[in-house]
């Protein structure tokens, strides 16, 4: 097989962090066309048999922001931004996160029918709250998965009985891991593997703590297969528990934001995962560079920064790094 490219025998996986299509990324779709932020890594997005990323922002014609509390930033694109995510090949989003209702209740709605258009699912948010706390059914390959997602933050954002918004869990309720362990659970009695999506965790913290690996190893232990993590605006290492694995934080796939020095969000991952019947079979993670609201393969130095540092944060959790050309396997230890 050539470099990158997956066992045909087993299921390929690849996930992608907040990708977030508002402010000057929006400005660039109009300016430049869709195909411009993900042109350069294209290949790869679409080689996937599934392709998943958090979606972190409104897709919506109407230029409104949230009626609810002051927020600090807004995110929110024209319906053309929701082309860029057909062109990469985008299967779907995680609308579980701090912006979905950027655009207040009507850009939720928008949000959900424009990506009902262009059949890409969506999970974590709904018009009402049962409608934000189903999962989602994929298939492919001879497997079916179950998908939910969650948010530990943005109470103000949960959806109601008959309101729009996203499914916030309060994780200081000693009640609410259990309940998702549950939730979990059930899932899982009806699909081959489950993934949890999870939007945690504060921005820019550096490590991951004992809090969350203790949440993350529950999880798993009620049967995902599959933590998918998004938030910090970083990536964190990974973890493997048995067969399944814990991506603790997928960074960023698309966005404009400011650079934070110590962390270098200019410099992130995609994530490949095979996966079997069974287990998830190899981890491997493809350098990225984020610029002018450009996605694009890392050079050379950002690629070794990035090993480097992924490569420290995977040892904080048991796991190694190994560089294979452009790639980076995940070990366990």
């Amino acid at each position: 097989m050539e470099e990158g490219t997956p066992d045909p025998d087993k299921l390929h996986l690849l996930f992608g962090g907040d990708t977030m299509l508002g402010r000057r990324v929006n400005e660039a779709i109009r300016r430049e066309g869709f195909t411009y932020p993900l042109e350069a890594v294209v290949a790869t997005t679409r080689a996937a048999d599934l392709f998943l990323v958090n979606l972190e922002c409104a897709i919506t014609p109407r230029d409104i922001q949230y009626s609810g509390p002051e927020k600090v930033f807004y995110f929110r694109a024209d319906p053309v931004a929701a082309e860029v995510l057909t062109y990469a090949g985008v299967d779907l989003v995680s609308l579980a996160n701090n912006h979905a209702l950027d655009a207040d209740y009507d850009g939720l709605r928008d949000t959900l029918q424009i990506l009902d258009e262009k059949e890409i699912l969506y999970v974590g948010a709904g018009v009402t709250r049962e409608a934000a706390a189903r999962p989602v059914f994929l298939e492919a390959k001879g497997m079916r998965l179950g998908v939910l997602a969650y948010c530990d933050h943005q109470r103000d954002f949960a959806a109601g009985i008959d309101r729009p918004g996203i499914r916030y869990v309060d994780l200081s309720d000693p009640d609410t891991i259990t309940r998702l362990a549950r939730e979990v659970e059930a899932l899982a009695r009806q699909v081959d593997h489950v993934i949890v999506a999870f939007h945690w965790q504060l921005n820019w913290v550096p490590r991951v703590s004992s809090f969350y690996r203790s949440l993350a190893r529950r999880l798993v232990e009620a049967g995902a297969r599959i933590v998918w993590g998004h938030s910090p605006h970083h990536f964190q290492g990974v973890e493997w528990i048995d067969g399944s694995v814990v991506l603790y934080a997928t960074g960023g796939l698309v966005d404009d934001y400011r650079l934070v020095p110590e962390f270098r969000n200019d410099r992130q991952l995609l994530f490949q995962l095979l996966v079997s019947q069974q287990r998830v079979e190899q981890v491997r993670a493809y350098p990225l560079e984020l610029k002018r609201s450009r996605t694009r393969a890392a050079a050379a130095d950002a690629r070794q920064w990035i090993a480097e540092r992924f490569g420290q944060m995977c040892g904080d959790l048991g796991s190694r790094v190994e560089q294979q050309g452009q790639w980076l396997d995940v070990l366990p230890e």
